[in-house]
């Protein structure tokens, strides 16, 4: 299971590389918790995104491949948000330890992985991607660049060598 927090999945929908997520692990759909849902319901492009989002697995389909998922939450950790602790609740009360948590917050990593669930953030994604041949240099140099531009993401300078093998994209 691949769940997805709201920070990643509204950096990647700004470059208009959202579907890259399934494509890339091979899955038919995603999963969001409620709490993901309730924070994408103030972003501005909710609803261009609701065309991607079911609350009924019965309906995913080629179209609707963004699963909404709600659980009590089991997290009780103030320094994470609602949609963190969420998400990470929805991969315990399934015990799915071989679920995937795409996020970026440091505090909400480290408390995933206490738990036993695997974690990646953006750039380790894009790295995944680049070193499985997901995306080519020239993709991942545009995506680097849209992402900078578009969602204000910054790359440390380390992580942008991994990446692009330069310093300047």
């Amino acid at each position: 299971m691949i769940l997805v927090d709201t920070g990643f999945l509204s950096s990647l929908y700004k470059v208009n590389r959202l579907e890259l997520i399934k494509e890339h692990f091979g899955v038919d759909h995603i999963v969001i918790s409620n709490a993901t849902f309730v924070e994408l319901s103030k972003t501005k492009f909710f609803t261009d995104i609701m065309q991607y989002i079911t609350i009924n697995k019965e309906l995913l389909d080629e179209k609707r491949w963004i699963l909404i998922k709600k659980s009590d939450i089991r997290i009780i950790d103030e320094r994470l948000g609602d949609g963190e602790k969420e998400a990470i609740s929805i991969a315990l009360v399934e015990k799915r330890r071989d679920a995937l948590l795409l996020i970026d917050d440091r505090t909400a990593r480290t408390v995933a992985r206490h738990e036993g669930i695997m974690t990646a953030t953006l750039p380790e994604f894009l790295l995944d991607c680049k070193e499985s041949h997901s995306l080519s240099e020239a993709e991942l140099s545009d995506i680097i660049d849209l992402l900078e531009r578009k969602d204000f993401y910054k790359f440390n300078r380390r992580v942008l060598m991994r990446l692009t093998g330069s310093l300047d994209c």
